[in-house]
């Protein structure tokens, strides 16, 4: 009975608001949460231009610092796609799967 009376109410004014505009509103809230969802991905590029700038030095020392705070950087969104997306979680789905896919390369600052 409740539900047959909200329905017939809903029914009387469903012509007062046009459904055109419903859901434009609607897909433009959905658009904006998928574009912010998408600006907040952790590109690489967004973090080496300012480091390659900021960390001086053209010797041997200074590229393999770069180089290790991209591999950090790197790291950190690996860590964080791995939590929201199944295709990354299903290449390392643990963090030993991740510390093997880091042993290909031992040429970082920590072993000069």
């Amino acid at each position: 009975i409740y539900f047959e009376k909200l329905s017939i109410y809903c029914n009387n004014y469903a012509s007062l608001i046009p459904m055109s505009f419903v859901l434009g509103f609607y897909v433009t809230l959905i658009v904006n949460r998928w574009w912010n969802q998408y600006t907040s991905i952790p590109l690489p590029d967004r973090i080496m231009c300012p480091l390659s700038g900021g960390v001086q030095g053209g010797d041997e020392h200074g590229r393999l610092l770069r180089r290790t705070l991209m591999r950090y950087a790197s790291l950190s969104a690996l860590l964080i796609l791995r939590s929201v997306s199944t295709a990354v979680f299903k290449r390392f789905p643990t963090m030993d799967h991740v510390v093997e896919a880091g042993k290909g390369d031992c040429n970082t600052l920590e072993t000069h």
